[in-house]
């Protein structure tokens, strides 16, 4: 699998050169970007710390949800500290499509790679960072799984936090709770002329060979792993496999729903920093 991701990852990236300020505030600019890699389109948002030392750029990997608030709150309070936040959209994806195609779904767990590479590039540029300025990683939910992604894949990246995300993709495509995910699935078994969870878990099983158990046991750096115990949209069960698959990390337990553990990447917001800080 390795291989097949470093072949992946070789891919010319040409990123588009416009790059939009997006408004100003009393302690950071943004600048909105934007890309496209292959046939694919992709957008950021950049805060740049109105403040003469810069810390580290700290990625922040986006829910499954559309709205931006947890990821622009986050964004906003890092960049008060010093930190370069970099924030990717939600891209189009395989679990937006009325007909998902399966070979394509698979190859979306490693998008985010190629793409947040790209838009590191950009913001050294842009803002003249220094090119050994630590990165880490920040996300919760499919940004939690997506911040386990980079970090296994750039080895800048010195440290990861993330929050109520899982291994096991398809029990999570087959069983999850999440309105988006139960619209995907409908579709997909709709198309797949499968009626029962359990036979379409195993069809899933059969055909995605990517998966966060897989890519998490390539990590070499420090991570933190909040799991939330009575999760049902990324189920419990599945961060608990990562806890146990992954090497030795920092593991937080919860008595919260999926809502509750999304939320505590910013009810921990000041743990979060000085486990970056730690790194520093």
């Amino acid at each position: 699998m390795k291989a097949i991701i470093i072949n992946i990852l070789f891919i010319l990236i040409i990123p588009s050169q416009p790059i939009f300020a997006e408004e100003k505030s009393r302690y950071y600019n943004t600048y909105e970007v934007k890309i496209q890699i292959a046939q694919y389109d992709y957008k950021a948002m950049i805060y740049e710390p109105k403040m003469e030392k810069i810390k580290a750029i700290l990625i922040i990997s986006h829910t499954l949800g559309k709205s931006n608030s947890i990821e622009g709150s986050n964004a906003q309070y890092f960049s008060q500290h010093g930190y370069v936040a970099i924030v990717p959209y939600v891209f189009d994806s395989e679990l937006d499509k009325l007909l998902p195609d399966t070979e394509k779904l698979d190859n979306d767990f490693l998008r985010p790679i190629p793409s947040v590479k790209s838009f590191i590039a950009i913001a050294e540029s842009k803002l003249h960072l220094p090119k050994d300025l630590p990165i880490f990683a920040l996300g919760a939910s499919q940004g939690g799984i997506t911040t386990l992604i980079l970090t296994a894949y750039i080895p800048r990246i010195k440290a990861a936090w993330a929050a109520v995300g899982g291994g096991d993709l398809p029990y999570i495509y087959a069983h999850s709770d999440s309105s988006g995910v139960v619209k995907f699935r409908t579709n997909h078994m709709r198309f797949l002329n499968i009626t029962d969870n359990n036979e379409y878990e195993a069809y899933l099983r059969a055909n995605l060979k990517n998966d966060p158990v897989i890519v998490c046991r390539e990590i070499k750096v420090p991570f933190h792993q909040t799991i939330a115990l009575r999760d049902t949209t990324v189920p419990t069960v599945t961060q608990e496999l990562l806890a146990d698959q992954c090497p030795p990390h920092e593991i937080q337990r919860l008595q919260l729903t999926h809502t509750g553990g999304t939320l505590t990447t910013v009810t921990d917001r000041q743990k979060i920093k000085d486990f970056f800080e730690a790194e520093l």
